[in-house]
């Protein structure tokens, strides 16, 4: 894994937004938080309304994480309301509740790849990347194979997946405010054009990934798998953002997994050659 010297520590907090998913919280995300040392005075869970605010409180064991704050339901409205809660500038991790893990590239290892050692220096080094570029959003490689990760961290248009990422507290409103429009499917595509467009650059740290599982696991948007997470809710999702974002977004729909995906790419840019 890549490593460099880097400045104080980012002191940061831990933004989890939950739907129907208390025991899968309880089971994953938080022990994973607990396994790497994460300090659980850092962790906010944001539930949907009254009844899943106590649904979490009676579920979550005390002293695995620091607040439950009732927010908002649906994942773009619960992000925008993410960005409102926390004052400007603020460090946030963002998490899903559902990671089981993280993985590093090891160039050494017979699959490229291994446990990650250490979830704090990440996350500092993503902080400390995006000051270093000017930027706000840093992610990390999105899918958990080390045959397709590099020891690389890059700043041009990548997608940043929402299931973990950081990003210096961005708000909702003004001219370097961000707001997720898009109220369904493909939210963490918009996310990551609306920061690159505002700031000319998104970190991706692409030597780590985390282990969840998106299309499965039960609650969360699966509780909207015949509506915005089908594959006709999918496609429109896709075809959102594209039509929205034309000269950062081109629609993929070879991808062996029979949905709809988008590559993003600043067509502004030209390649040398």
């Amino acid at each position: 894994m890549a490593t460099r010297k880097v400045g104080k520590n980012i002191d940061y907090v831990v933004a989890i937004p939950s739907y129907k998913r208390a025991e899968t919280l309880k089971e994953k995300t938080l022990p994973v938080l607990a396994k790497y040392k994460i300090d659980p005075k850092k962790i906010h869970v944001f539930v949907a309304n009254e009844e899943e605010e106590e649904i979490y409180k009676k579920t979550l064991v005390a002293g695995t994480y620091g607040k439950i704050i009732k927010a908002v339901k649906g994942i773009g409205p619960v992000r925008n309301f993410i960005y409102d809660y926390f004052s400007v500038g603020k460090p946030v991790v963002s998490m899903d509740d559902d990671i089981k893990g993280f993985l590093e590239f090891d160039e050494k290892m017979p699959r490229k790849e291994k446990p990650l050692v250490n979830l704090e220096k990440i996350i500092q080094r993503g902080f400390q990347e995006c000051k270093k570029a000017n930027c706000r959003l840093w992610g990390v490689y999105p899918v958990p194979n080390g045959f397709f990760m590099k020891d690389k961290v890059t700043t041009d248009l990548k997608y940043i997946i929402a299931c973990f990422e950081g990003f210096f507290n961005p708000g909702t409103k003004g001219p370097k405010g961000v707001k997720i429009n898009k109220m369904g499917h493909k939210d963490d595509y918009e996310s990551s054009i609306q920061f690159y467009k505002k700031d000319g650059a998104v970190v991706r740290l692409n030597f780590v990934a985390p282990k969840t599982a998106y299309y499965t696991e039960p609650g969360g948007l699966q509780e909207f798998k015949n509506t915005i997470r089908s594959p006709k809710g999918i496609l429109e999702g896709a075809k959102w953002i594209v039509k929205t974002y034309p000269e950062f977004a081109k629609l993929n729909l070879t991808k062996k997994s029979g949905k709809a995906e988008i590559k993003l790419k600043d067509s502004r840019v030209k390649e040398h050659t």
